[in-house]
């Protein structure tokens, strides 16, 4: 039983799932998935077992058990004969769709972004929680109705608040992160959350009760890129997607990103990607019946 959506041609949505169960031989999941950018996978073993190979090492994965984390092209994914359960890959944006820009979620954000495998044997509420989701995951899949995609985020958010009170959040405690991952955390959730009041970096550090000296040294040593620059990548992400996702006039995009004018937003837009939003529209859409595609920014440079 397979589902998959690509998403629209104007739509950056991205999302394959897979369930495997039974079989008298092992089954290698999702080896052809792949979406543009950051891409995350979900193993949920219900019963057997998987192996995740890499290069270097071998994880037995037994059943019930899930197995989350950003994919490697390197690693992959053997379900062992009579196993079963869900394999389902995440393109970036459908994952950061899924999880929202409130501030308060930013203990998601940071457990989505790490690898860690979570034994459910002595949690079967997590495994009807999950169970229940992937149903409704495959049966938006069916139907294919208008709003499809907002449920299927709905319930990939439900998992992870599922995981997140199952005890991830204390395996990533346990692994210490250092006080630069948070502060990163901490100010891209702030800027996911005052995107449109357009800040200027000393209100995020001011906000983050660190200097702005700081804020730029720890951006620029962790990602490479100064705050600002982090800022404008994520304001030219979100002036993409709403050219390509929906029907408001750029007037209307101008003002609900901030901007003071449609000229000041076009003068953004053209000085981040080369071409004014007018244009970058027209294109997008006349790519939108073949198989390429506008390259579209992503914002997966955040720890």
């Amino acid at each position: 039983m397979k589902k998959v959506i690509t998403g629209l041609a104007t739509h950056q949505t991205t999302i394959h799932a897979d369930v495997f169960h039974g079989g008298l031989g092992d089954r290698f999941l999702g080896g052809l998935v792949d979406f543009p950018g950051r891409t995350t996978r979900c193993l949920l073993v219900l019963s057997g077992s998987a192996v995740r190979l890499t290069p270097d090492s071998e994880e037995t994965i037994v059943g019930p058990a899930i197995n989350w984390g950003p994919k490697d092209l390197d690693t992959r994914i053997k379900a062992k004969a009579g196993s079963n359960g869900v394999i389902m890959t995440l393109g970036d944006t459908t994952l950061s769709d899924a999880i929202g820009h409130k501030p308060e979620v930013a203990a998601l954000r940071l457990m989505s972004g790490r690898e860690f495998t979570l034994n459910l044997r002595e949690k079967p509420d997590i495994v009807q929680t999950l169970s229940t989701c992937f149903a409704a995951i495959f049966k938006e899949l069916d139907a294919a109705q208008t709003g499809m995609e907002t449920v299927i985020e709905a319930q990939i958010r439900i998992m992870l608040v599922s995981l997140w009170r199952a005890g991830v959040n204390e395996m990533i405690e346990d692994q210490s992160y250092k006080t630069a991952n948070l502060t990163l955390e901490r100010f891209r959730h702030l800027v996911e959350a005052h995107l449109r009041d357009r800040w200027p970096v000393k209100r995020f550090a001011a906000e983050l009760g660190v200097s702005p000296d700081r804020l730029h040294d720890i951006c620029t040593r962790t990602l490479g890129k100064p705050p600002q620059r982090l800022i404008r990548d994520r304001l030219t992400f979100e002036a993409q997607a709403l050219l390509q996702r929906s029907h408001q006039t750029l007037d209307q995009i101008a003002d609900h990103l901030g901007f003071s004018s449609t000229s000041q937003f076009s003068a953004f837009f053209s000085t981040e990607l080369g071409m004014p939003p007018g244009a970058f529209r027209k294109a997008n859409a006349e790519h939108a019946g073949s198989l390429q595609k506008m390259p579209v920014a992503s914002y997966a440079d955040w720890p």
